[in-house]
């Protein structure tokens, strides 16, 4: 009996001696473990991209408001960022570029004495401006939501049908409408050069959207939109910030501001957009070592004095 414990005993103090054994060998593996977790992965390299052009969209004008088309490349000095271009990379004048046209409708309560008037004169400005063979135009209207009317066609038909069926009625949301213009005219796939224009056709009286004005003329912007605004109240019903606010967007992306106040007026101001589209400048440049890294870049024409010259106030490099 004496034996057998003895041996028993013996047996304990082998297991525990193992035990022991195994947690010493565990130990430093675990130890190796964690260090390995700790340890920091190499950095990931990242590659720094250049901004390979800016295209600008021109329009100059002399102090009588009559389009100056005669001009050349040497007549304009531009600033980006306060520096010069490392060089111009195309220069067109009257501009035969394609047109990427969007047509932005205010249908609200606060338009609804006029939106006859503009849908007709919309409809006749397009079966005017719209070259069938290069031209692409959709229609967006708007109220409390903007919504895609017309998706982009070369079918003046299908445009003007599209115009015609807008309903009228609710609160407005101009910046909304403007963004969403931006975003559909961007997506548009084309193997050429073209111009994104955005003619919007409202009081500028905004009141539903979720977005600001600043956010509105940043996402043109960002998609080399213009923005033509055609402000159709009448005097008694203008409202001074609202007309602030509509040409302070105009400016922002190179575009212009045009009062309407009579069917005569609507006509007139159409008829002069056919003429800014026909008188239009193309210019391309590199900018000076242009990180793609997002920034916001200032840009700055000039031309021969006493000209006035419209053009987007910037971009930002991606």
């Amino acid at each position: 009996m004496r034996v057998g414990l003895m041996r028993l005993s013996t047996q304990l103090q082998l297991f525990l001696f193992h035990v022991s054994l195994g947690a010493l060998i565990c130990y430093p593996q675990t130890e190796m473990s964690t260090s390995l977790k700790t340890l920091k992965p190499d950095p990931v390299p990242t590659v720094k991209k250049d901004v390979q052009e800016v295209a600008l969209i021109v329009s100059v004008t002399d102090h009588r408001k009559h389009f100056v088309r005669n001009l050349t490349s040497t007549d304009f000095t531009i600033r980006d960022n306060d520096l010069p271009p490392e060089r111009i990379t195309y220069f067109q004048a009257q501009t035969r570029l394609p047109l990427e046209l969007a047509l932005v409708i205010d249908s609200s309560d606060s338009v609804r004495y006029s939106f006859d008037l503009e849908k007709n004169a919309a409809t006749e400005f397009l079966r005017n401006v719209m070259r069938s063979e290069t031209d692409l135009a959709l229609v967006i209207g708007f109220n409390a939501q903007a919504r895609m009317i017309q998706e982009p066609t070369q079918n003046r038909d299908l445009l003007s049908r599209a115009i015609k069926k807008l309903p009228a009625g609710g609160y407005t949301a101009v910046y909304d409408a403007v963004a969403l213009a931006s975003k559909e005219l961007a997506v548009i796939k084309t193997s050429q050069l073209s111009r994104r224009i955005i003619i919007l056709i409202t009081d500028g009286e905004d009141n539903s959207s979720r977005i600001t004005l600043q956010d509105a003329a940043e996402i043109a912007q960002n998609n080399g939109t213009i923005v033509y605004v055609l402000n159709s109240s009448i005097d008694f019903l203008r409202s001074k910030e609202a007309e602030q606010a509509m040409k302070q967007l105009a400016e922002m992306t190179g575009g212009q501001y045009l009062r309407t106040d009579s069917e005569d007026r609507i006509g007139a101001a159409f008829s002069r957009l056919e003429g800014l589209l026909r008188s239009q400048y193309a210019i391309g440049y590199k900018p000076p070592h242009t990180r793609a890294d997002g920034s916001y870049h200032r840009i700055f024409v000039l031309g021969p004095n006493r000209l006035l010259i419209h053009y987007r106030q910037g971009y930002f490099a991606r």
